[in-house]
């Protein structure tokens, strides 16, 4: 009977265990990461009796976890790619509503400063109008600071999130390297047995990381995992943890990119795509420093165009108009990693170039003995034109001076300072240009029909401008400037002819003057209630500025504020999708590894009601051996 005991002792304590194991189930079922566990139980090796073989009760081999490596992977993968969307659409959207906001304001802002250029137009020598229009060019001032002030603070913020998550990644791959080394040893010391709970952990881990930055996984024999970031940036290999850390972008110190400790002079910011890490670096990439550029486009045209405007006409005291607004200039930086002492100067922005001026980045490499231009917003060729150590992109000539090692760099930035530096400069009423800066007229002793315009300004720079001039018709078709060059008539035509040299003014005469007629182009310096240039820079707000000159300013700030908005909603229904995707990731995980009240309940009868039968079997042995004992003993 010793045979039934051990058979009934052996099934007592394999469902006093299964009773554990289920009870476990129940108390984690709302335990984050735990995934469910169920007994295994074999059949013990049978034992012979008189040449019959007699079962020997059962055995307890181990107590497994419900995981499915490929849902688990394609969980982490799903979250990688939502925690990146939801990173980038917080800040897409904190952009949107600054944009909306402040650009909004901007709009307003320009409406009345050039509705305040027709009111100077109405009266030009009242100093109350010309007051006012410098208070609305200080409003636009303010609205265009206010928006760069704020989306710079957009990326204070993604610093304080990089840091944080950079701090967090190092956190959790430590404790994943730590729980390698603990499963591999329990593991050892438990004949093979896994430890169910450390595993929970190291993939509670995994899962956790995986949210912060995009990663792969690898299992070595041992059942240490390996975790890798990027092109495949080791960051867990078993028990050795490379650790990541903040450093100074090589172009602009006060943003923080990610790079490894051990090779902290290589950026890998890049390769972080995922993850709200990877979110961070994308808006800041795609987002905010656009916005900030897109912005800075928009101070620098309205800074040359209405500089270009004021220096075109002449004030109340008969002197060309003084610059209204400063602006921030475009600038060159050079790679914090170069080798080299090569300095580069980059060339202002003119009326003449503001029209090829864009909102993009311009990275100029030096390699093989050959300079090159990548655009940063679309990864390819900007088209530059290179002449030894001059490079011509975006409007702008960059002038690198001294002798390149390879791999220098040098970051083109046209318009990233632009609305940082915006002020107005002109704070004298009288100093608003409002009048033309030439007049013209006919001589009283004509004797043609010819008659000339009042004349404009196209190079307020040349220093003749305001020298009188003298336009002489030879015959009926020909006319010279000041007794010098014959050039041919035509009614309406502009002169002089553009191909000619002229001294920054443009003239138009119509009719037919007569030969020996004379026209008179002079200095305006008398004409103080003179409104022309004050009506050309009031009609500066829909006149075409940028992109070749097919996009005024006030076009430029609704495409702003369009495409910003745009790109918000993109982000959130790819996040929304995302979030659906992850939902379903997350639900095939627990399909598999999530505790089911209801089997567990189900499992714990079925094994309460075996323990009890394994009980009820004990008593009949112990019932059956008592009578054994008793009939061999007489009694």
């Amino acid at each position: 009977m010793s045979d039934l005991f051990s058979i009934t002792t052996s099934a007592l304590q394999a469902f006093q265990q299964a009773i554990a194991v289920t009870s476990n189930n129940i108390a984690n079922a709302n335990t984050a990461g735990y995934a469910v566990e169920s007994i295994s139980l074999s059949a013990a090796v049978p034992q012979g009796v008189s040449g019959v073989a007699v079962g020997d009760g059962v055995v307890v081999n181990g107590v497994s976890r419900a995981v499915d490596e490929l849902n688990n992977s394609q969980l982490n993968s799903s979250q990688s790619t939502l925690g990146g969307l939801n990173s980038l659409q917080t800040y897409t959207n904190q952009l949107d509503n600054i944009i909306g906001t402040t650009a909004g304001g901007l709009t307003t802002a320009m409406q009345n400063y050039y509705s305040g250029w027709s009111t100077v137009a109405d009266n030009p020598t009242s100093t109350s109008a010309r007051q006012a229009l410098i208070g609305d060019a200080q409003s636009v001032a303010t609205s265009l600071q206010t928006t760069n002030t704020q989306l710079q603070n957009l990326n204070t913020g993604i610093n304080s999130g990089i840091t944080s998550d950079v701090t967090q990644i190092n956190t959790l791959t430590a404790s994943i390297a730590s729980l390698n080394q603990q499963i591999s040893v329990s593991t050892g010391e438990n004949s093979g047995q896994q430890p169910n709970e450390l595993l929970d952990q190291r993939d509670s881990a995994i899962s956790s990381l995986s949210k912060l930055v995009g990663i792969s996984t690898t299992t070595d024999s041992n059942g240490a995992v390996n975790v890798f970031i990027g092109n495949g940036q080791p960051l867990v290999l078993q028990g050795v943890v490379t650790k990541l850390t903040t450093v100074p972008n090589e172009y602009n110190a006060s943003q923080l990119d990610v790079a490894t400790s051990s090779n902290p002079n290589s950026s890998i910011s890049s390769q972080i795509t995922t993850g709200d890490l990877g979110g961070l670096l994308t808006a800041r990439t795609t987002a905010v420093d656009p916005a900030i550029n897109a912005v800075g486009q928009i101070a620098t045209a309205l800074s040359v165009t209405a500089n270009t405007q004021q220096n075109s006409g002449l004030d109340l005291s008969g002197n060309l108009g003084a610059n209204l607004f400063t602006v921030g200039s475009p600038k060159v930086v050079p790679s914090s990693n170069n080798t080299s002492t090569v300095t580069a100067t980059v060339s202002s922005v003119t009326s003449a170039n503001v029209g090829a001026l864009t909102s993009d980045n311009y990275l100029i490499s030096y390699n093989n003995g050959a300079y090159s231009v990548t655009d940063t917003s679309t990864g390819k060729s900007a088209g530059a034109t290179i002449t030894g150590n001059t490079i011509a992109v975006g409007g702008l000539n960059v002038t690198l001076s001294g002798t390149p090692n390879n791999g220098d760099t040098f970051l083109l930035e046209p318009t990233a300072a632009a609305a940082g530096g915006f002020a107005v400069s002109l704070t004298d009423p009288s100093k608003i240009a409002a009048a033309g800066a030439v007049a013209a007229s006919a001589s009283s002793t004509n004797t043609g029909s010819g008659a000339i315009s009042s004349g404009t300004v196209v190079d307020p720079t040349n220093a003749n401008l305001l020298n009188s001039a003298t336009i002489k018709f030879t015959s009926a078709t020909t006319y010279s400037i000041n007794g010098v060059g014959s050039y041919a008539y035509t009614s309406g035509g502009t002169i002089p002819p553009t191909t000619a040299t002229q001294d920054g003014w443009q003239v138009q005469i119509t009719g037919t003057p007569a030969t020996g007629d004379v026209f008179t182009v002079q200095s305006n310096a008398s004409g103080t209630g003179d409104n022309r240039n004050a009506l050309a820079a009031a009609a500066g707000q829909t006149t075409g500025v940028l992109s070749g000159g097919t996009t005024s300013i006030d076009g430029a700030t609704s495409a702003l504020v369009t495409n910003i908005g745009s790109q918000a909603q993109q982000v959130n229904t790819s996040q929304t999708a995302q979030s659906a995707i992850n939902t379903q990731a997350l639900a095939n995980v627990q399909s598999v590894s999530g505790v089911n009240l209801d089997e567990e309940a189900a499992n714990l009868l079925k094994w309460q009601q075996a323990y009890q039968a394994s009980a009820q079997a004990m008593q009949i042995g112990n019932s059956v051996f008592s009578s054994l004992l008793a009939a061999i003993n007489g009694t």
